[in-house]
């Protein structure tokens, strides 16, 4: 989203949702390339061009920003996973539809990286960490799924899950949404790097 899209979601009416998802994703978008302490609510108002006090009534107060992050994310990671492991597909193929997902949809929308965590409402990151954890223990599953059928070579489950999820976070640090890369090619890129090591040679 362009600095002027940005502003133009506050320059005419809208709907208070999409205002809201749009502070969101900016925030989203400060913290991971600035980190949570060094970006201030001010600040994120200020690519809007509107007042700090008009940011808080969509948004709250900035942890509550940071922990709307994190749901946002989390909500977008599940639905995906629970569409992955109701295929039929082998192993291999959930987990590429997975990370695709994640990749393309997931970072499309308002995200946080793991590394703030520790900067959570405290209210809110015990809850916020369970929902994370039982993500990687579902990748973990379909890992040893593959494994199971065939689709995925005898690699170390916890460890490729770490690596995979490691490399995954990471690009919310660096990718420039309005760079020559774009999300798809991404996950092209990162499908036949990370995940095509993990097929049985011939």
């Amino acid at each position: 989203m362009s600095r002027r899209a940005q502003q133009n979601v506050f320059d005419r009416p809208r709907d208070h949702q999409i205002k809201r998802d749009a502070v969101l994703r900016v925030a989203a978008e400060m913290f991971n390339k600035r980190g949570y302490a060094a970006t201030s609510l001010e600040e994120i108002a200020g690519r809007f061009n509107i007042s700090k006090t008009a940011l808080y009534y969509y948004v709250g107060t900035k942890p509550v920003v940071l922990q709307e992050c994190y749901e946002q994310t989390l909500d977008y990671c599940e639905s995906v996973m629970a569409e992955v492991t109701a295929s039929n597909d082998c192993g291999l193929a959930k987990i590429e539809r997975y990370v695709r997902g994640v990749i393309v949809d997931v970072l499309d929308h308002p995200c946080a990286i793991v590394h703030e965590f520790a900067s959570l409402p405290p209210e809110s990151m015990d809850r916020i960490h369970a929902r994370a954890r039982q993500l990687d223990t579902d990748l973990l599953k379909l890992i040893e799924e593959g494994i199971a059928d065939g689709s995925i070579v005898g690699v170390p489950p916890k460890l490729t899950e770490l690596l995979l999820m490691g490399a995954i976070n990471w690009i919310q640090r660096w990718y420039n949404y309005e760079g020559e890369n774009s999300l798809d090619e991404i996950a092209d890129c990162f499908i036949a790097m990370f995940l095509g090591g993990l097929k049985p040679r011939p």
